[in-house]
């Protein structure tokens, strides 16, 4: 034993030595990186775009980095940003489209989808090809809503509308307007619902609808004040007086013109210096319409004094972005000849160590992969079993609900008809000798009749059964709604669908109204049916309750959560949750639909 340990023991330490050092070394590098990426972030913000294109091909040069998809993605499309910046808008439109479709057939980079998504549809709808903006809006939008990602569901919402706005259809822009507002407002929502609002204002202000456009206008004011958002704040101000302007009331324009102004006076950012340009026109046009000739040019030359000092200030960036970018290439220039000397002087220390860890780390990467695919192997057929098991419990539940329900409407209720018949022709028979008997039976069987009918109801809804999912599910909103929650429902028309279908769905939105109705405390809540694309069934569900964490809930089994979970999975369709505490409840739920058999003519 002290002979083996006299030889091991250096390894050992050796080892060690080399692990530690390899650490440090890989976390060196991932913090290098991460503040490269977000140098280069801060450069594209501020149009930059020269200097950020030195820095991102100086990434580029590190193979481990650039070799993982996800970070190749990731730089390329701030690469792609950067061309577009520089007017190398060819090359940048052709480095999207190749990435995206490799990103499109992977499903573990729908995240990236997404942003190369987004930013073609802004190229198109900046080159005015709004139709075609839509179309890669629309795609963005369908796959945040499989990731359940609420933020680009808004995003996507904001920019079909704007688009539907610029091809002068009013109509279809207030609907996805309208779409936005409908969301409960937190942290992620709030900037793109006060959009909403404000959009919505413009429009109706353009359609003569003062009243409401000024209401939605302060909406949009009000959800900015509460967050703070001073130059937000400002821009609907502006807005606003722009509606008082054209209704010519150039008092009330004034008024919103100057506080707005004096809400960004002491403000340096660039875009709160422009924005106050713009408004001392504004303020110098209103008091001209309103004959404060030397108000107006008193205010019209701090306007174009402002004005020469923004391409004053613009010109002077440029020439320190020149400055900036020479050093840059300089002190690049000297890294790399440093890195080199390291990289030569580390050589000979991991060739060494490299050996001794190859071969004490294949084989336990070897044994841990075996034992790994061992337990995914058995854990994949647990929970293959358990859905199954869940899955024909529930449809024996629900075939033996259906039949009961069936049995009471179909026989017993047509008996109990059928005896109140006779005893009523028995009556008639007796006149007036009838005995009292037969008024207490017939009123026994007339109270067993709205029981069994009660009761069939329970097991199934008659609703669901004659007239579909749609106004079974509107049914259950009037039904369950109260004076402390109001169920709303929206079925973008959807058509009937095999029957059995429609009873799984049915259940599972009603044990999810349960979940509504026993824990969220909310005071509304919505459920959404649409029929998308591809023969797919929506389901989207959302309250304004008190939320709670998905995962300990799942983890606990409770809510029913799991057992909706398994349905949906044998389905073949797609359950996502989004809620946290005090934020709401959001659920989606996405399957196949399964449409009702052509009956076949003889």
């Amino acid at each position: 034993m002290k002979y083996l340990l006299k030889y091991i023991l250096p390894f050992l330490l050796l080892f060690k030595s080399v692990l530690t050092f390899s650490q440090k070394v890989s976390l060196e590098l991932s913090s290098h990186i991460e503040i490269k990426l977000n140098s280069i972030d801060s450069l594209i913000d501020n149009k930059n775009f020269n200097l950020a294109l030195s820095k991102i091909k100086d990434l580029e040069s590190y193979s481990n980095f650039i070799s993982k998809n996800e970070n190749k993605y990731h730089l390329d499309l701030r690469k792609a940003k950067v061309l577009y910046g520089l007017e190398n808008k060819e090359e940048s439109i052709d480095l999207l489209l190749t990435n995206l479709d490799r990103i499109v057939v992977k499903e573990e980079l729908l995240d990236h989808k997404i942003e190369y998504l987004s930013f073609i549809g802004d190229i198109s709808r900046e080159a005015k090809d709004y139709s075609n903006s839509n179309d890669y809006f629309t795609e963005c939008l369908y796959t945040s809503f499989t990731l359940s990602d609420t933020t680009n569901i808004l995003n996507s919402y904001l920019n079909i509308g704007r688009n539907f706005e610029s091809l002068k259809n009013s109509d279809s822009a207030l609907t996805y307007y309208e779409k936005i507002v409908q969301f409960p407002i937190n942290k992620k929502t709030h900037k793109f619902i006060s959009f909403g609002y404000n959009n919505l204002g413009i429009i109706l202000y353009k359609n003569n609808d003062t009243r409401q456009a000024e209401e939605y206008i302060d909406k949009s004011l009000s959800i900015k004040r509460n967050q703070k958002d001073t130059i937000g704040l400002a821009i609907g101000l502006s807005n606003l007086s722009g509606i008082y302007f054209g209704s010519e009331d150039y008092d009330k324009a004034l008024f919103n013109y100057q506080k707005s102004y004096e809400s960004v006076k002491s403000l340096s950012s660039e875009r709160a210096v422009k924005l106050r340009e713009d408004l001392l026109y504004n303020i110098a046009y209103t008091n001209e319409m309103l004959g404060n000739y030397e108000s107006a040019y008193k205010t019209l030359e701090r306007a174009t004094y402002l004005s020469d000092s923004i391409s004053e200030t613009q010109e002077a960036e440029k020439i320190s972005e020149i400055l900036a970018k020479y050093n840059f290439e300089k002190q690049a220039a000297e890294t790399e000849r440093e890195k080199s000397k390291r990289q030569q002087a580390q050589f000979l220390f991991y060739g060494t160590a490299l050996a001794f860890i190859a071969i004490l780390a294949l084989g336990y990467i070897f044994y841990r992969n075996y034992r790994l695919k061992q337990q995914t192997k058995l854990d994949h057929l647990e929970n293959e079993s358990q859905t199954k098991i869940i899955n024909a419990t529930i449809d024996a539940k629900e075939k033996e609900r259906k039949a009961i329900a069936e049995t009471l409407h179909d026989s017993v209720s047509a008996l109990l008809s059928s005896a109140n018949l006779h005893l009523q022709a028995t009556k008639a028979q007796l006149k007036k000798k009838s005995p009292q008997e037969i008024t207490k039976a017939q009123t026994i069987v007339n109270e067993a009749s709205v029981k069994i009918r009660d009761l069939s109801h329970e097991l199934i809804s008659s609703v669901l059964l004659k007239f579909g999912l749609a106004f079974a599910v509107h049914d259950m909103c009037q039904k369950y709604s109260n004076s402390e929650l109001t169920l709303h429902s929206d079925d973008d028309g959807i058509k009937r669908y095999h029957q059995d279908f429609e009873i799984k769905i049915h259940n599972i939105i009603e044990e999810l109204v349960n979940n509504i109705l026993k824990h969220s405390k909310a005071s509304n809540a919505t459920i959404m049916l649409s029929h998308k694309e591809n023969d797919m069934l929506s389901v989207r569900i959302s309250d304004d309750g008190v939320g709670f964490n998905p995962r300990q809930v799942r983890g606990k089994d409770g809510l029913g959560l799991s057992h909706i979970e398994a349905r949906i999975k044998v389905m073949k369709g797609v359950f996502n949750i989004i809620s946290s505490r005090n934020n709401g409840t959001n659920i989606f739920i996405l399957v196949p639909i399964q449409f009702k058999e052509k009956s076949v003519s003889a």
